[in-house]
């Protein structure tokens, strides 16, 4: 059926509201009769984020199916995996924009708040190859909020105090847009202080951490944002985007070193600036739409002599700094040509590393490390509509990453890093089959590639291991099949996967010191699993939920097993309007089955737990209120075994739309 995409572009606005549709990516479904069902994308919005008092992106991620948050210790960072793929494997965006830190790939989620945020789409295994290179374990797209009104906004405050009353952390966030006619703009602004976290009473004090309050969790993070755009009659826009983040925060100690070092570490700052500038220009049957950013992180890291924090004499105790940046461009084009809409995709990413030793007393900046990539990625993907009920997807990237810059002050290893390039080709296909308006089927096959970050090449981990600057790219093989059904105010949805992953890097005993290690290709791993979704909405009621459960093998070495991963998830919610403004709501969680490693490389499984929610909401006009209680029991929360996790905590918010 042929379609102007002009129609398109009017659907999205008004399906999406207060989304920053220009900072999507998508694969195109272009079937009408059942274009509310996405095989391709899950996405939340942001009411879905507030009604589950999610403060982060982390805690938002968590609750959609084959996604899991874990919090690792050593490093206090709150990452995510989907189907057993970890952060570095996985593409994270911000409006389209790649956010990730050039040197490792990773990706504090913790450090980012919701408030801003309209929805959040997540692509696992077949994703959009417009994304560029890097979405091997699938992809993250943070979409900001858009106004569409001629002024709205919203300002909400909140407060969360723990199991014995005191205050714990409070957030205040504003975010006030206008449209004028053909112009629009948008502010946003968040602060979150976190004074401490109080652990489960069912913790067990240890030497480094007693009962009570977790020690050195203090965290300061603010935000603000600003975008201004401009609408043209035919849905043409433009828009300039400003972002800049600052943070900072304390590590707690470690309470079993069994399972982690002892480390007296802090983050003073963790900050993070993007600029960009994105544009659409619409035709009758195509459009082309081009993005320019650029995004800086600077991080630094002490290192103490002991629990004091207020020395620094010993050999393993530092002051360091990254700073990062990334700039880049994409260019898109797409068209419908009879029953084929073509989208094809060209980007550029210029990654730069830079770390430096801080003198510990005047904290000037002595370079010791200094990396440089460039990656290109062109990509091609085609809808075609074969009938009226079957539509087949294709699609083919070819990705180039060249080293253009290795510094390293280590010289007994300079020979070794040479520069190199490695490319890759990925296609992907899929057909669906829509067996009714209201259900459909998809089977697909997805190549992906990984290309080594600069820390799995260069790093010498503290001097325990030995760079490998040839290190080749991993490859993963998705195969998936899915099936999702629309009935009255019932929704459900099965997917099946299995994916073998190739040339998996892995840490092994270096061949010409045994008392070193080094990254090799050496791994071959299976990821297989399914997801099974529900979700109930009639007037008054909602309720829903989903079950994962992953299985990731070492094909190669069954000893070595996949860490942080949990075998069975499940998280379930209710809410229902109980009248007079009045509404209750209440959601589970529960994890099992996630391998941990020791220090001494023996693997135990993490203690299962569930955690309950429940608050209450009033809402008079534009006023929301609510009170509630996050983690009900006093669960003993542990992603890490050294490093427990939140008890109890009792919160109340305030929000005023207009």
């Amino acid at each position: 059926m042929k379609k102007h995409l002009i129609m398109v572009s009017f659907a999205a606005c008004a399906a999406l509201a207060d989304t920053f549709t220009l900072g999507q990516i998508n694969v195109q479904d272009n079937n009408n009769s059942t274009k509310e069902i996405n095989l391709f994308e899950q996405s939340i919005d942001s009411k879905t984020i507030a009604q589950n008092n999610s403060e982060t992106v982390s805690e938002a991620l968590d609750n959609i199916s084959g996604v899991n948050q874990d919090v690792q210790g050593g490093r206090g960072e709150s990452t995510l995996y989907i189907r057993g793929f970890n952060a570095n494997r996985i593409g994270v965006f911000i409006d389209g924009i790649p956010v990730y830190v050039p040197y490792d790939g990773n990706f504090d989620y913790a450090r980012f708040l919701t408030s801003d945020i309209g929805e959040i789409d997540v692509s696992k295994g077949y994703s959009s190859v417009v994304y560029g290179a890097n979405t091997m374990g699938g992809v993250v797209n943070i979409v900001s909020k858009k106004p569409t009104k001629a002024l709205e906004g919203e300002i909400k405050a909140g407060i969360v105090v723990d199991s014995i009353g005191k205050m714990a952390r409070h957030e205040e966030s504003l975010n006030i847009g206008t449209r004028q006619g053909h112009y629009y703009a948008q502010l946003g602004a968040v602060v979150r202080e976190q004074d401490h976290y109080r652990l489960s009473n069912d913790y067990t004090a240890t030497a480094s951490q007693p009962l009570g309050d977790s020690l050195r969790s203090q965290a300061d993070d603010r935000k603000i944002s600003l975008k201004a755009g401009y609408i043209a009659d035919d849905q043409s826009e433009v828009a300039i985007s400003y972002a800049n983040q600052k943070g900072k925060k304390q590590q707690p100690p470690a309470t079993d070193t069994e399972y982690s070092k002892t480390k007296y570490w802090d983050w003073p700052v963790w900050d993070k600036e993007t600029v960009s500038v994105v544009g659409q220009k619409n035709f009758d049957e195509s459009y082309i739409k081009a993005l320019a950013y650029y995004d800086k992180f600077t991080n630094s890291l002490f290192a103490y002599d002991d629990a004091t924090y207020t020395t620094m004499n010993k050999g393993s105790s530092f002051k360091s700094r990254y700073e990062d940046y990334s700039a880049g461009a994409r260019l898109e084009y797409g068209i419908q040509l009879g029953d084929n809409f073509i989208k094809a995709a060209a980007n550029f990413k210029k990654d730069v590393h830079k770390g430096y030793d801080l003198d510990k007393v005047t904290e000037s900046k002595t370079l010791t490390e200094n990396y440089e990539d460039h990656t290109l990625s062109l990509g091609l993907e085609d809808t075609f509509e074969i009938t009226s009920k079957l539509e087949l997807f294709g699609g083919i990237s070819y990705d180039q990453r060249t080293a253009d810059k290795i510094y390293d002050t280590t010289a007994a290893y300079q020979d070794m890093l040479s520069k190199q390039t490695e490319s890759s080709v990925s296609p992907q296909v899929a057909l669906i089959y829509s067996l009714d308006t209201s259900s459909k089927v998809k089977a697909s096959v997805s190549r992906k590639t990984y290309m080594p970050s600069m820390k799995d090449r260069y790093s010498r981990k503290l001097g325990t291991a030995v760079p490998n600057p040839d290190l080749k790219n991993e490859i993963s093989t998705h195969y998936e099949l899915s099936y999702q059904k629309n009935y009255d105010a019932l929704t459900g949805r099965v997917n099946g996967f299995f994916t073998r992953v190739e040339d998996a890097i892995q840490s092994v005993v270096w061949d010409q010191n045994t008392s070193l290690t080094q990254n090799q290709n050496v791994g071959t791993f299976n990821h297989v699993g399914g997801e099974f979704e529900l979700n109930y909405k009639v007037d008054g009621l909602e309720a829903g939920g989903n079950y994962t459960y992953i299985w990731v093998k070492n094909t190669e070495d069954t000893s070595v097993k996949q860490t942080d991963v949990p075998k069975h998830q499940l998280f379930a919610f209710a809410q229902k309007e109980i009248g007079a403004g009045f509404s209750a709501y209440a959601n589970m969680k529960f994890r099992s089955g996630a391998y941990e490693q020791k220090l001494d490389k023996s693997y135990v499984i993490n203690p299962d737990f569930t955690t309950f929610d429940i608050k209450a909401i009033y809402t008079i006009k534009a006023i929301t209120a609510e009170i509630g209680v996050k983690n009900l029991t006093d669960e003993l929360v542990r992603y890490d075994m050294a490093f427990p996790m939140t008890g109890r905590e009792y919160f109340a918010n305030l929000a005023y739309k207009f």
